[in-house]
């Protein structure tokens, strides 16, 4: 089975998952980014939408917000939500990001890193659409090791989804150009941020 094909399977029931401690975790961890209003933020892997509330309750209706994803079925389960118009959607690859260069503020990738088949392609194409100072972030609501054990125990379509050690990410991210300024791994979640130097 393709990864799209298993993810639009999962549209229907995937909010189900959402426990309210992970839904405080990625609470937590939106408000720590320090977004401001009139932000551009890119939501890459946004699925069902479970980050969206999160970021229009730091920018309120002062910003814009693409939410980005390859499975047409997810990103019908997030529009029906009916969002504030702040937010467009955008069914994409990440190796083929439709933004212009240089546009976004925040590109964040809750709980896909691992889905990216070229990793090094995906952050460069990330990279291109950050403005100079922008930020990636990568997070999960559990460590690496567990979310590499999931991954492995589903197995088929994500038997092969994992995060990469620490030292392996670093350079991935260092060869797309971006310098990680914070890195995090415990039991409760997974935090990732690199930045886009100004040239």
């Amino acid at each position: 089975m393709q990864l799209q094909e298993y993810f639009d399977q999962l549209a229907q029931t995937w909010d189900k998952e959402l426990t309210r401690e992970r839904l405080k975790c990625l609470s937590n961890i939106v408000k720590e980014l320090g977004i401001k209003p009139g932000y551009y933020v890119l939501d890459i892997g946004s699925g069902t939408g479970v980050l969206l509330p999160f970021l229009i309750a730091e920018l309120g209706d002062k910003g814009k917000i693409v939410a980005l994803d390859f499975s047409a079925e997810m990103l019908g389960q997030a529009k029906a939500k009916n969002f504030q118009p702040i937010i467009g959607f955008a069914q994409a690859d990440v190796l083929a990001i439709p933004l212009a260069g240089n546009s976004v503020d925040l590109a964040i990738c809750n709980s896909v890193f691992p889905h990216f088949n070229d990793k090094v392609k995906a952050l460069k194409e990330i990279a291109r659409v950050l403005r100079n100072n922008g930020r990636l972030v990568i997070c999960h609501t559990m460590s690496r090791k567990m979310i590499n054990q999931l991954h492995q125990s589903i197995g088929g379509a994500v038997a092969n989804a994992l995060l990469p050690p620490e030292f392996q990410l670093k350079e991935l991210i260092k060869q797309a150009g971006l310098k990680v300024t914070h890195f995090e791994d415990s039991p409760e979640r997974y935090l990732v941020i690199a930045e886009k130097s100004a040239r």
